[in-house]
C-alpha cells in the first residue's frame, strides 16, 4: 500500500509517518507485526481454498469436504485481523480532507472527540465478542466442527486491538502528531533510486 502523501503542501491532518517515528509507535509494532502477518497469512489461504478446491473437483473429481465452510471462516477471520491495520493507516473512509481546511484548534479539538468515540465503540465490540464467547463455547460449525470461540476470538482481537490504536491516536491528538503510520516496507524508495530506460543502451 502507498503511503499517504506528506510534505510542505499536505495538510496536516492527512499524513502519515513512519510506524517507528515516536515511542509510543515503537513499543506497539511487534503487535503490529503479528497482527498484520497473521491477516496476511490467512488472506492467502482465503485465496488459495476456493483455487485448491476447483481443481480438485474440476481436475481430479476428488473435492475435499468443508472448504466452502473454512473459506467463510477464513474471510471472517481477514477481516476482523486486519482492521486495527486499516485504522492505524488511516486507510478508512474519513473526511479529514475537509477537516484539514478548519483552524488547527478546531482540528484538535475533532481529533480528541472523535477517537474518544472511537475508544468506547470499539471497546463495546470488543466486549460484545468476549461475551458472545462465553456464550457459545460449545457450539460449532456443522460440518468441520469448527469452534464458535475462534470466530469470536478474531473479533475480540481486532476489536480490542483496535481500540488501542484509537488510543494511541487519542494520545497523538493531544501531542500534535500525525495520527496515521505505515510500514517501512510502505515507503515510496528515494528518488535518487529512479531507474530511467534507455533503449539504446547508454544509461548511466
Amino acid at each position: 500500500m502507498q503511503a499517504p502523501p506528506s510534505g510542505p503542501d499536505v495538510p496536516a491532518a492527512v499524513t502519515a509517518t513512519d510506524g517507528r517515528a515516536y515511542a509510543i509507535d515503537r513499543m506497539i509494532e511487534p503487535v503490529r507485526w503479528v497482527f498484520r502477518l497473521t491477516s496476511l497469512v490467512v488472506l492467502a489461504t482465503l485465496i488459495a481454498l476456493p483455487f485448491i478446491q476447483v481443481v480438485l473437483r474440476e481436475v481430479l473429481s476428488t473435492p475435499i469436504v468443508g472448504v466452502e465452510e473454512l473459506t467463510r471462516f477464513m474471510l471472517i477471520c481477514s477481516v476482523f485481523l486486519a482492521f486495527p491495520y486499516v485504522v492505524s493507516a488511516g486507510a478508512s473512509i474519513r473526511m479529514e480532507e475537509i477537516l484539514a481546511f478548519l483552524p488547527s484548534r478546531i482540528i484538535v479539538i475533532v481529533r480528541f472527540c472523535t477517537s474518544l468515540i472511537a475508544i468506547a465503540a470499539f471497546a463495546i465490540l470488543a466486549f460484545a465478542s468476549l461475551y458472545a464467547i462465553s456464550r457459545n463455547m460449545d457450539n460449532a460449525t456443522p460440518t468441520l466442527g469448527i469452534p464458535y470461540y475462534i470466530f469470536f476470538g478474531a473479533a475480540f482481537a481486532g476489536f480490542t486491538m483496535t481500540c488501542v490504536e484509537c488510543l494511541i491516536q487519542l494520545f497523538k491528538a493531544l501531542q500534535g502528531q500525525p495520527l496515521y503510520i505505515t510500514f517501512r516496507q510502505e515507503q515510496e524508495p528515494p528518488q535518487e533510486f529512479d531507474i530511467t530506460f534507455d533503449p539504446m543502451g547508454k544509461g548511466n
